[in-house]
């Protein structure tokens, strides 16, 4: 799908082509997120704690009193998994059902082991669309860890170690498109969906499906697009645009639908 953006010019009147070529190639890839190593602290100031400090695979994930062990040292991967001892946190069985608790097991890159870190302080599994949460919301030491529908309670709220933000960009809005538009993806285009096209000139690129974590830098909220198109847009100096969002995501994000003015500057960390 084309968008509507119109570039500004750049002069080229004494610059080497090959040294502006690499000067744009290196604005257009955002820099990866870090992954960020520390405590993850909730319900009552206790912390996420591997039962017993013991890395074998079901080891139950529990709340605890924070003690600065191995076995409250977790890392936030930029590849949506949140690890300690080694392996991964992990929904037993791979249930999506209120209740289904949280053990420790080796990394496997299923669904039951990603995570996404929330500006609002949730930690979600997508695959079940539902939080980490203090089972019962009670913070004895020893309480086990599950999933359940996300609340908003004190029980489901973390403060895990933040990742290191990618470069900031701009993310721009569509605007209205024509009845029956198609994505580059052959998908029909739905200007209220959670989803986003990215340069043809980002390298390497976004395959169709890649999920990516946009975060409005002036406000703070998140939203999760999927990519399904590609736009023919390009970043420079002066318009460092990474992303066009559809108008509704635009807007949950807290961008105004103005085709003049209408960009927000955002960090962006794939998903997968």
């Amino acid at each position: 799908m084309t968008t509507r953006r119109y570039l500004p010019r750049i002069a080229l009147r004494g610059t080497p082509v090959l040294a502006l070529l690499t000067l744009l190639l290196g604005l257009l890839a955002a820099a990866p997120a870090a992954a960020a190593t520390g405590a993850i602290t909730g319900l009552a100031g206790k912390c996420l704690d591997v039962a017993g400090a013991a890395s074998a695979d079901g080891t139950p994930v529990q709340l605890y009193d924070c003690n600065g062990t191995g076995a409250q040292q977790w890392t936030v991967g930029t590849d949506s998994t949140v690890r300690a001892l080694g392996k991964c946190l992990d929904v037993t069985g791979g249930s999506t059902a209120d209740g289904a608790k949280i053990q420790l097991w080796t990394c496997n890159g299923s669904a039951a082991q990603k995570w996404t870190v929330t500006s609002a302080n949730d930690i979600v599994n997508p695959q079940a669309d539902k939080c980490l949460d203090v089972t019962g919301n009670n913070s004895a030491n020893g309480t086990r860890l599950q999933i359940w529908t996300c609340t908003g309670g004190a029980n489901q709220k973390w403060n895990a170690p933040a990742q290191q933000s990618g470069d900031q960009c701009w993310a721009t809005h569509y605007g209205p498109q024509p009845a029956g538009a198609l994505t580059a993806s052959g998908e029909v285009f739905d200007n209220n969906a959670d989803t986003a096209a990215t340069s043809l000139s980002r390298q390497p690129q976004l395959p169709f499906g890649t999920r990516v974590q946009v975060t409005n830098v002036a406000n703070g909220r998140s939203l999760t697009v999927r990519i399904n198109d590609r736009g023919t847009f390009a970043q420079t100096p002066q318009e460092p645009k990474c992303l066009d969002l559809t108008d509704g995501a635009f807007s949950r994000l807290g961008g105004v639908l103005d085709p003049d003015a209408g960009h927000i500057v955002v960090t962006q960390t794939v998903l997968g």
